[in-house]
């Protein structure tokens, strides 16, 4: 830690160095965050630098041979809280990002170097390890340097645009789009299926390597990232001269990441992100990386064939086919219900379907939910703890914070309400020796359900008839006189099963998982005609929380990523491996 006074100015700095590649400086001027750094950040790194060189230089660390120690270098790795007390602060905004009382780069730079010099003097053996770790950096930099500018070399001269880019004839960035592509058998589709006008084609083999794990030199070896680096036209990395990053050299304005609707793919385009955001971090900012949506299904009946976005669509479209070929007949009068009718009970009961995928995303069933109804106040429950003890598994419900505080005191190994993991998973030893693993949900949805139920309630659709019954409570009439075909229902939610069950006959549903299984005229017209598609832009609105989450999954440490996979792996229902 580094503390100092100059004038009416008070400094505090604390650093640490870490095995990683990438810097974190957190700024602080009267205990105010600038996420922009300023006058005092500048000072900080300036100090830095010279310290570091200086006393290099002073005790022969450095060697005639040895390239230059940068900024980059002796912050690689650098995890530094830097604060300043002052008066008459200014910010650049009245958002306080950015310090500008640009007196305070020169005693904050004083401080720190000062500071710095009489720690190394004091311990020469750190001293020379942060030399050593600064210099590693600097032979990274140096080979990231030449790779860069051979990368670059090879598109402005002999070398030109990688072999596998299937480029477009407009040459305006402001009208063209590239599209990444997993896999050759993709990218063939695609190269055939594109207009060739204004859309380029990149295939990448395979899994691209981890920039988040690797220094620039070493990404840099990597052929698909060279041929990206290429294809896109900007260079990477900062700093200036041939190879830097240069947003002028932008060759398209809509850079598209398009992979298979499975975990591989979304692991590819992990990394392709991952890629963009710690080596072209502009590109994103700016806006120009976007992610293709390709369709979930394919629908076809007789001649008709209709592509899918999402369940949610494909199940809308089901309910409307099967409710064309049924009627519904309540059993407790006999009637049966207007086309109006049903339709007004199918969509509560779509809703409150959706519920019941989203209650079994935190581990209950929806039917136990409803049955677990207060018996005097026919509230539903507001609070749901699943508990795996080994291979076990246990779900209770809670109406009252109350009743949740009474089993939290009984089970105390839990620690439901403990400080550090209040909504998440705690692991603590068992007496019987498991590890037992408890996760507490406040079910929000509670007052949404039992508001549809009273709707259904009021069409004669009573929730003691939610859960399977000994009798018949409907009946889903197909058909009409000796045609008729009669279906008896047992519980409600039957009804929508039923009628979906009714208007997927005769429907041929194809899943795509991988955009391969598209022939090229289906890829351009689901996916690539800008006239019907669906892109997602990539934006950066939280930039510390962005860092935080690519550090964390992404990063060489393995504890916060085990640690993240634990917390949520009971919120997982649908693993496609």
């Amino acid at each position: 830690m580094i503390s100092g006074q100059k004038d009416e100015v008070f400094v505090d700095c604390v650093m640490q160095y870490t095995d990683s590649y990438n810097d974190q400086i957190l700024c602080f001027a009267n205990s105010i965050p600038n996420p922009d750094g300023g006058a005092h950040l500048t000072g900080f790194r300036s100090a830095l630098t010279r310290a570091i060189n200086q006393y290099a230089k002073a005790n022969e660390i450095l060697k005639e041979k040895d390239p230059a120690i940068a900024g980059d270098d002796v912050r690689e790795g650098l995890v530094c809280v830097l604060s300043v007390k002052l008066p008459n602060p200014r910010f650049e905004s009245q958002t306080k990002v950015k310090l500008v009382n640009t007196e305070i780069d020169g005693l904050v730079s004083s401080v720190i170097y000062d500071g710095l010099m009489t720690f190394f003097d004091a311990n020469p053996p750190v001293a020379k390890k942060v030399i050593e770790k600064a210099l590693l950096a600097a032979r990274a930099r140096e080979a990231a340097r030449k790779a860069r500018e051979t990368v670059r070399k090879g598109a402005l001269t002999g070398g030109g645009l990688p072999g596998k880019l299937a480029d477009c004839s407009d040459r305006d960035p402001i009208n063209t789009e590239l599209y990444i592509v997993e896999g050759d058998s993709a990218g063939g589709s695609a190269k055939q299926g594109r207009d060739r006008k204004f859309q380029a084609i990149l295939p990448i083999r395979g899994k691209i390597i981890n920039v988040e794990k690797a220094r620039l030199d070493r990404v840099l070896q990597n052929q698909e990232i060279r041929t990206m680096i290429t294809a896109v036209g900007t260079g990477i990395g900062d700093g200036e001269g041939e190879g830097a990053f240069n947003l002028e050299g932008l060759r398209y304005h809509k850079i598209i990441i398009m992979t298979d609707a499975d975990v591989d793919g979304a692991h590819i385009r992990t990394l392709l992100l991952t890629f963009f955001y710690r080596q072209m971090p502009e590109l994103v900012r700016g806006g120009f990386i976007y992610i293709a949506q390709p369709p979930l299904y394919q629908i076809a009946r007789k001649k008709r064939v209709e592509y899918v976005d999402d369940d949610a669509r494909l199940n809308q479209i089901l309910i409307e086919l099967g409710t064309n070929e049924v009627r519904l007949r309540n059993l407790s009068d006999g009637n049966e219900l207007t086309d109006k009718q049903l339709a007004e009970i199918l969509e509560l009961l779509e809703s409150l379907d959706k519920y019941a995928i989203a209650l079994r995303r935190h581990g209950g069933d929806f039917t136990t939910f409803v049955e677990q109804r207060h018996p005097k106040t026919h509230e539903l429950p507001r609070h749901l703890v699943k508990v795996r003890d080994g291979n076990d598994e246990t779900v209770q419900y809670f109406h009252t914070e109350e009743d949740l505080e009474e089993f939290g005191s009984k089970n105390p190994d839990l620690h439901l309400f403990g400080e550090e993991e209040s909504d998440t998973s705690l692991l603590e030893k068992g007496k019987n020796g498991h590890t037992r693993r408890a996760r507490h949900v406040e079910l929000h949805e509670s007052k949404a359900v039992a508001e549809l139920l009273a709707k259904l309630a009021k069409k004669g659709l009573s929730v003691d008839h939610y859960s399977a019954q000994d009798k018949p409570l409907f009946e889903v009439v197909e058909g009409e006189g000796d045609k008729e075909q009669v279906k008896p229902l047992f519980s409600i939610p039957e009804i929508l099963a039923s009628v979906k069950e009714v208007g997927r006959r005769g429907l041929s549903i194809k899943r795509f998982k991988g955009l391969g299984e598209m022939n090229p005229k289906e890829l351009f017209e689901t996916t690539m005609n800008p006239a019907r598609r669906k892109l997602l832009r990539v934006d950066l609105t939280d930039a510390i929380e962005a860092e935080e989450m690519f550090a964390k999954l992404m990063g060489e440490e393995v504890e916060p990523r085990r640690q993240f996979i634990e917390d949520n792996a009971l919120n997982v229902r649908n693993l496609d491996v």
